[in-house]
């Protein structure tokens, strides 16, 4: 079972050009590390002049951290197609840097301890939030000379009760299989402006970009503090559009389950400081959690 890419050329470049842009995104990338304290990581989903730049933050964190055996790449599922908690469930995914294999063992362990989680490979079909994360891991893990797998998930349902049951289960089945893993929970922060149809205040300028930053960081600041359900809560509260909620808590609930006690912010940009427009903005952040 192949997994090919849908957004390779756009999000994203491909040949030499990605080669090249990965590089200069790593260039302060430090020596692999052995300590294998960072249970999850968050990391944006957009493209790759946008938000590549942070998103490597994290895979430079886990990379000098250490490599797990496998990433659980959690994104929102955008199209609505498939299952909505769905793993996919073997085979291998592929982009412009090769192949890199599904870990059906762990996949389909999710999916037993799971009260909700199907293994399915139709919601991933078009979905980009996990594959726009796929480069980064091949990269780090081709920079390491180590074979790493992945088990991808899309949630086109997002919640506490989701949440809680994935993050419980990815653990459990970490526990019986013996595996060591690190959650990618990939999501984009605030999506602001008419284009988003997200418009809750008016203000241009510095103003705006300032508003964003604070009800991001509203959201950032539950994350940091480990409560799944206090950032639902502030997502609620301020009909926040971060796209990947669900599977931020999934990070949480597993991460707190294998013993994490510290979650820390590495980068936070927006889209204005590329496109310089405040028509519409998207916020990214890097976060990275460990024991």
């Amino acid at each position: 079972m192949l997994r090919y890419p849908t957004v390779a050329g756009s999000f994203y470049p491909t040949g030499e050009e990605l080669n090249m842009m990965l590089k200069e995104f790593f260039k302060d990338l430090g020596e692999l590390g052995k300590r294998r304290k960072i249970t999850a990581g968050v990391a944006p989903h957009a493209g790759y002049v946008f938000s590549g730049f942070t998103a490597s933050r994290t895979y430079k964190a886990i990379y000098e951290d250490g490599l797990p055996e496998t990433f659980v790449v959690i994104g929102p599922n955008h199209t609505g197609l498939g299952s909505p908690v769905a793993i996919y469930p073997e085979g291998e995914w592929v982009t412009p840097m090769g192949e890199i294999k599904v870990d059906g063992d762990f996949a389909k362990a999710i999916a037993k301890h799971s009260g909700i989680a199907d293994l399915d490979e139709f919601a991933h079909k078009y979905e980009h939030s996990i594959e726009v994360q796929i480069p980064f891991i091949q990269y780090i893990s081709q920079k390491a000379e180590e074979e790493v797998k992945i088990v991808p998930i899309t949630l086109g349902l997002q919640d506490d009760e989701v949440a809680e049951d994935l993050g419980k289960a990815i653990f459990e089945a970490s526990q019986e299989l013996g595996r060591d893993i690190v959650i990618i929970a990939s999501t984009d922060m605030m999506h602001y402006g008419y284009a988003y149809g997200y418009v809750p205040f008016r203000a241009r300028g510095e103003d705006l970009l300032g508003r964003i930053r604070e009800w991001d960081f509203r959201v950032i600041q539950k994350i940091l503090e480990f409560d799944h359900k206090g950032m639902f809560d502030e997502i609620r509260k301020m009909d926040h559009t971060m796209c990947g909620p669900g599977g931020v808590a999934t990070a949480i609930v597993f991460s707190k389950l294998v013993g994490a006690v510290e979650a820390e912010v590495l980068h936070y940009t927006t889209s204005f400081e590329v496109s310089r427009s405040t028509d519409a903005v998207v916020g990214y952040v890097s976060v990275v959690m460990k024991k």
